[in-house]
């Protein structure tokens, strides 16, 4: 008996650990797949930004295309990690198993991990050949509220395990840089641009005042 008491303490301390960080990535994943895609929508940023930040993605190909799309895959595979069926699985069960089963089944809970578990499956994992409607991603205001109640949920368990709280703040800096390195993009193209009308159109165009016969 004692040997499995100890074998499952060190389960829960492994995903007591494992999942700190895997919430914190899926949550980063997210933030940077959500700022990216609403940087091009009209209704949230306004039209004069929307058209910048637009722009200034566009100028490097598929850089920002690629970015976003691992983001998203990212995110959808990192936060179904807690909630494995498999029970080879480390998952968040382990660590109590009781409050784990009260919070999937919960119905907002339910029904956002039902979503993603399907996308996850038939998008990700591989394409459904037998599904006619590829799955979207619930929407953006539904997910913020579950990344809110698995905050709370996990930061619920590892008080009871060992009296630690985790604050999930991280998405705030990706944010700020992402914005500070779109910024700095668009000014760099903007000014290259500018030297590249300058260069061409100005300084070595034969016809300006200083090279005109006509003076």
């Amino acid at each position: 008996m004692k040997k499995n008491e100890n074998k499952s303490n060190n389960y829960k301390q492994e995903a007591i650990k494992h999942f700190r960080l895997g919430i914190i990535d899926a949550k980063l994943a997210y933030t940077l797949f959500k700022s990216l895609y609403l940087s091009r929508a009209e209704s949230v940023v306004g039209k004069v930004l929307a058209e910048k930040y637009l722009w200034t993605q566009k100028q490097y190909g598929g850089f920002f295309i690629l970015v976003e799309h691992n983001a998203f895959t990212s995110f959808v595979i990192k936060i179904l990690h807690g909630f494995d069926d498999d029970d080879r699985a480390l998952t968040l069960k382990n660590i109590d198993a009781r409050s784990y089963v009260d919070f999937i089944n919960q119905s907002d809970n339910k029904r956002i991990i039902r979503k993603i578990k399907k996308l996850r499956n038939k998008r990700i994992a591989h394409h459904d050949k037998t599904v006619k409607n590829i799955p979207n991603l619930p929407p953006f205001e539904e997910i913020d509220l579950f990344f809110k109640r698995l905050e709370k949920f996990y930061n619920n368990l590892t008080k009871k395990i060992e009296n630690s709280r985790t604050i999930f703040e991280q998405d705030q800096n990706l944010k700020n840089n992402l914005e500070k390195v779109l910024q700095n993009l668009f000014i760099g193209e903007k000014n290259r641009l500018l030297n590249n009308e300058l260069k061409y159109d100005w300084q070595e165009n034969k016809k300006n005042i200083s090279e005109s016969n006509l003076f």
